[in-house]
């Protein structure tokens, strides 16, 4: 089965999510595979818009946990940071159509998409305390300038779900759609940017982020390094430990 599904339509490239049977949970491999495609995608002319989704029922639940701690981000150059910066610094709009499960960079990656567009059964969620982890994505500095401290501290401190429509009167995504509409409506979306002019639509997006991008991917780095630690800490082996017994049960 491809983990990552590929295809370039009218100008948008679409990247399909697909571990359904995991629950789109990304592994090792498929960092690497969106890695290799996004830098492809920057020089490629004909790829004017990235889209990525998963299935109706699951953006993704997040990272395998058992492929994580077989390949353990263990230096700057693991498959996941360098996805993580690739995202980042892509210079061409990111729509992201999401629904059902977005755990962990499932709500992450948002904070780095353009036009973020949501099925009414998306359950969002950033857990990363509740493991003993720390949060990735630049998360720890976007997602207060997007939707200020203290929603950002309820988030991220105590790791709560929310729903569309919290995510939405934040300013975490654009619109709530039904679960049988919304993929269409990140489609129609995505079709509008890349029928617009692509040297003025990148312009615009560079001006946009040009006052935080250095910041931005400081704190990616700043992340990963106390996620690293993190990862050898007793905290977020007890809380592996709970997972897996709870997952055997």
């Amino acid at each position: 089965m491809t983990e990552v599904i590929q295809r370039l339509h009218h100008g948008v490239l679409e990247l399909t999510l697909n571990r359904p049977d995991k629950r789109n949970a990304l592994t090792e491999a498929m960092y690497s595979t969106l890695t290799e495609v996004l830098i492809a995608a920057k020089s490629n002319d004909e790829a004017r818009v990235v889209l990525i989704s998963g299935q109706k029922f699951c953006f993704t639940a997040g990272n395998d946990l058992k492929d994580f701690m077989e390949h353990p981000m263990e230096d700057n150059d693991a498959p996941v940071l360098q996805f993580l910066r690739a995202v980042a610094d892509f210079p061409k709009p990111i729509v992201a159509a999401v629904n059902g499960p977005a755990v962990g960079i499932g709500t992450t990656l948002l904070l780095h998409c353009d036009l973020v567009y949501s099925g009414e059964s998306t359950v969002f969620q950033m857990p990363f305390v509740n493991l003993g982890l720390v949060p990735e994505f630049a998360a720890s500095y976007l997602l207060p300038l997007k939707v200020g401290h203290v929603k950002a501290a309820e988030w991220l401190m105590l790791g709560k779900t929310f729903t569309p429509q919290e995510a939405l009167n934040a300013g975490l995504i654009n619109e709530v759609f039904g679960d049988e509409n919304y993929l269409q409506a990140a489609h129609q979306q995505a079709q509008l940017l890349a029928a617009q002019p692509t040297q003025a639509l990148q312009a615009t997006k560079r001006l946009m982020r040009q006052h935080y991008m250095s910041s931005t991917l400081q704190a990616i780095d700043e992340e990963a390094r106390i996620f690293q630690q993190r990862l050898k800490s007793a905290e977020f082996q007890q809380a592996v430990a709970a997972f897996f017994t709870k997952k055997s049960s």
